[in-house]
């Protein structure tokens, strides 16, 4: 096994992974490989089984044909770009193995790259090549720390700096131009056709809306992060602003975030076990790989003792009664993440008086002076104190 691992890979190597990963077949050999490891894996064998996953067929009815046709896109084209970009290597024996590729250190990089039932393949081509662009990388750097759309040209500014490693007001006019032409003709279009972003070019706001299968840590990109001197540094009226999530993808990605950019502590709830995603459970497990203090508390027995076996430095605890209830509309808070006590999403569950349905809509504030964050914290402070002094009892009450 070639050691190809890198504490911080570059933008291009970032490039030709998200280029190799763009195909079902590329994601698919990854992973039929990386399940045999530490074995190796004759190459008939993965033609086999890709086979089986292009058809979508039992291994039992590929046929010879369609072994041949695997083999021959194997050996042309996909054993090349995946050996290429480090992810495979050929054995002397003419076997496949992984190698220890940066990518095989991210927790669940396998779970994102399923060899069958993927969500719908066309869409995750499209993603990994939107990933696959350094520039556009940035962009959704800038954009995951926003919870409010941003003007466009405020984006490329911003943009333009993270490129230059400088500040804002170091970049030329000309130099932001360039930028923001590129965004509003190439950039932004592909990223809102990969659903990564919400684009209106009428109104020239740009927003974040992400997918489960993006990992924050592959957005972080080789330029550094100007601080507070940035294009899109948050501002009293910024702080202000409390955003809507309308459908349950916006809700499970940006909550995911949430988990991701916590660098202290996280106070979670979670009403239901259906509300918490394979997704969600992998960023609380690396939020405490990072050394975050996270808090989780439900009702659900089931929650509860998933997440005790699974992350056993999760301090857990079960409400009493329900929480939060808003009685006036008939809402109830069914998801609640809180991160670092700088910026939360509230996730409620409203039945529809037309026909009986019930759909989960959430609110999101963001940063310290934000009314929505300073409400919660005042709310949750004196409980969190008590939660962390009384670790060991997970069936504590919480007197909202």
């Amino acid at each position: 096994m070639s050691n190809s691992a890198m504490s911080e890979p570059t933008a291009d190597q970032r490039d030709e992974l998200f280029s190799a990963l763009s195909s079902v077949g590329g994601r698919a050999v990854v992973r039929i490989v990386s399940e045999r490891s530490p074995n190796r894996i004759e190459k008939s064998d993965i033609a086999f089984r890709l086979a089986a996953v292009i058809a979508d067929i039992r291994l039992a009815d590929v046929s010879d044909v369609d072994h041949k046709r695997a083999l021959a896109s194997l050996h042309h084209r996909l054993l090349p770009q995946l050996t290429d970009v480090g992810l495979l290597e050929e054995t002397n024996d003419g076997s496949i193995e992984v190698t220890d590729h940066w990518a095989f250190d991210g927790r669940g990089f396998e779970d994102l790259l399923p060899i069958s039932d993927e969500d719908d393949p066309d869409v995750r081509d499209t993603i990994f090549e939107a990933l696959a662009d350094k520039r556009r990388r940035t962009i959704l750097s800038v954009l995951s720390n926003q919870y409010h759309p941003v003007a466009t040209e405020t984006l490329a500014r911003d943009v333009a700096a993270r490129e230059a490693d400088s500040t804002e007001r170091e970049i030329s006019e000309r130099r932001v131009e360039d930028v923001f032409t590129s965004l509003v003709h190439v950039h932004l279009p592909l990223l809102n056709e990969a659903t990564l972003i919400s684009y209106d070019s009428v109104d020239d706001r740009v927003s974040y809306e992400g997918h489960p299968a993006v990992r924050a840590e592959w957005l972080r990109s080789a330029y550094r992060s100007t601080g507070s001197d940035s294009g899109v540094a948050t501002s009293d009226t910024d702080l202000a602003n409390i955003r809507t999530l309308e459908d349950r993808k916006s809700i499970i990605t940006t909550g995911q975030s949430l988990c991701e950019v916590a660098e202290d502590e996280l106070f979670l709830l979670f009403a239901k076990s259906e509300l918490l995603e394979e997704g969600c459970y992998r960023r609380i497990e690396d939020a405490v790989d990072r050394g975050v203090d996270v808090y989780l508390g439900s009702r659900d027995p089931r929650i509860r003792d998933l997440v005790r076996e699974r992350i056993p430095e999760v301090v857990l605890w079960e409400p009493q009664f329900d929480l939060l209830t808003l009685a006036p509309e008939g809402e109830s808070v069914v998801r609640l993440v809180f991160a670092d006590r700088e910026a939360v999403m509230i996730g409620t569950l409203q039945r529809s008086a037309q026909d009986d349905r019930t759909a989960e809509a959430a609110i999101l504030g963001d940063g310290p002076h934000n009314g929505l964050v300073v409400m919660m914290r005042q709310m949750l402070a004196s409980r969190l104190e008590r939660i962390d002094a009384q670790s060991d009892d997970y069936r504590l009450q919480f007197p909202l």
